[in-house]
C-alpha cells in the first residue's frame, strides 16, 4: 500500500512539476510563439528558426529584412534612417526560398501591411523545388510554425528553451537586467567572428581551367526555377501591391563566377537569373537590384571569407545604394551600368553582366 501511494505521490509531484515549467516557459515565452515580448524581462535574440516565427508575428514594424545568411550583416538602423521606417530584422541561415517566403506570409496573416521587404536572391538557390525546405540542419521547428495546440509541448517542455532562454531571462529581472531584446543590428550579426581573406575564398586553387564541357538549361530544370520564383517570390507582391519587394542578387565574388565557368555552367547560370528577372518584371512592386558589375568589390576577395560571403562594409555598399536608388538615384548617373534592373535596361544590364562575366580574367585573382 505505501509503494502504491508512494508512486503516485511522485507522479503527482511529476505532473505538478511539468506543468510548473511549461507555465514559466508559456509566461516568459523566449520564441514569441504566443505574444510580444513581456515588458518585464531581457530576451536574447539567437536561434533564427525559432524566433523568427515569432518575431514577425508580434513585433511591431513597418519594414523587414530577411534571407540567407547574405542578410545577416545587414543592419536594421540603416534601413531605418534610409527610408523611414521601423525596421526587423529576420534572416533565415541557408534556408531555401520556401522557408523565406513562409515567414513574409506570416507577416501578413498575423496583421502586418509593411512597406518595404529587402531580400537577397541566391544564385545557388534560384533552381530548388519550389517546397523546398532543409532537413539537414536539424529537425524542423514545425511545432513553432503551424496552429497544432497540442504539439506546442515540443516548445514548452523544450531543455534548451528552458536552460538557455527562459532562465536567463527570469534571473535577468531579478539581477535588475535592463528589459528589452537583442536589437536587430546585432542579431544574427556575424561580421566579427569570420576570418575574411584571399586565402579562404580560392582554398590552394593555382588556376581557373577553361570549361571542358558547356551546359544549358534543361526543360526540367527550367519549370522548376519558374516554379520556385513564382510561389516563393513573385505570388507575395501580387497579392500585396502595397508593399515595395527590394529583392537584389547578391555580389558574389569573382572567384564564384569563375568557378562557375571552369564548370561549364556560366551561361546556363545567367540564363537561369533572365528567366528569374523576366518574372520579377511582372510585377512593378518588385524592384530587382544586381551587383555582379561592382568588380572593384567583387575582385577583391580580401572581402570575403568564401566564394559568396562579403564583409559588413560590402552589406553597407549594398544597402546604402539600394536606398539611394528608392529615393530617386536612379535619376543620377553614378555608375555606367545601373544597379536597378527595370524593363527599360534589361536587355542592356544582361548583355553587360555577359560580357563582364565570360570575358574576365579569372587567373589576375590568383596573381
Amino acid at each position: 500500500m505505501k509503494s502504491k501511494k508512494w508512486f503516485f505521490s511522485i507522479l503527482i509531484l511529476s505532473v505538478v512539476s511539468l506543468i510548473l515549467i511549461a507555465g514559466l516557459v508559456f509566461f516568459v515565452d523566449p520564441f514569441f510563439h504566443y505574444r510580444a515580448p513581456n515588458p518585464k524581462f531581457f530576451y536574447k535574440l539567437y536561434d533564427e528558426r525559432s524566433q523568427n516565427d515569432g518575431i514577425t508575428k508580434h513585433f511591431d514594424y513597418d519594414a523587414i529584412i530577411t534571407g540567407t545568411s547574405m542578410a545577416e550583416n545587414f543592419k536594421a538602423s540603416q534601413l531605418e534612417e534610409g527610408l523611414g521606417f521601423k525596421t526587423i530584422k529576420v534572416p533565415y541561415s541557408g534556408a531555401t526560398y520556401k522557408e523565406i517566403n513562409d515567414n513574409l506570409e506570416v507577416a501578413y496573416r498575423s496583421g502586418h501591411n509593411p512597406r518595404y521587404v529587402l531580400r537577397p536572391l541566391d544564385y545557388t538557390l534560384l533552381v530548388r523545388d519550389k517546397d523546398e525546405l532543409r532537413d539537414d540542419m536539424g529537425e524542423y521547428p514545425y511545432w513553432l510554425t503551424n496552429d497544432i495546440i497540442w504539439d506546442d509541448v515540443k516548445y514548452l517542455l523544450n531543455k534548451d528553451v528552458i536552460v538557455r532562454y527562459t532562465i536567463p531571462a527570469i534571473l535577468g529581472y531579478f539581477q535588475g537586467k535592463n528589459p528589452g531584446y537583442t536589437n536587430f543590428d546585432e542579431y544574427s550579426f556575424t561580421d566579427g567572428e569570420n576570418i575574411y581573406g584571399k586565402d579562404h575564398v580560392l582554398l590552394g586553387r593555382k588556376k581557373f581551367k577553361e570549361p571542358e564541357k558547356y551546359y544549358l538549361p534543361s526543360d526540367e530544370d527550367m519549370k522548376m526555377l519558374e516554379e520556385n520564383i513564382e510561389q516563393n517570390v513573385v505570388a507575395l507582391a501580387r497579392k500585396h501591391p502595397e508593399t515595395t519587394f527590394l529583392y537584389f542578387f547578391p555580389p558574389y565574388s569573382m572567384a564564384y563566377w569563375g568557378a562557375v565557368k571552369e564548370d561549364g555552367e556560366l551561361d546556363n547560370l545567367l540564363i537561369y537569373k533572365e528567366r528569374a528577372i523576366e518574372l520579377m518584371l511582372e510585377c512593378d512592386n518588385i524592384h530587382i537590384y544586381s551587383f555582379t558589375t561592382h568588380t572593384d568589390i567583387t575582385a577583391d576577395l580580401d572581402r570575403y571569407r568564401d566564394q559568396a560571403h562579403y564583409d559588413y562594409d560590402v552589406n553597407c555598399m549594398v544597402m546604402d545604394t539600394i536606398i539611394k536608388y528608392e529615393n530617386g538615384y536612379e535619376n543620377t548617373d553614378m555608375f555606367s551600368v545601373s544597379d536597378r534592373i527595370t524593363k527599360d535596361n534589361v536587355i542592356e544590364y544582361v548583355a553587360a553582366e555577359s560580357v563582364l562575366l565570360s570575358e574576365f580574367d579569372y587567373n589576375s585573382l590568383i596573381k
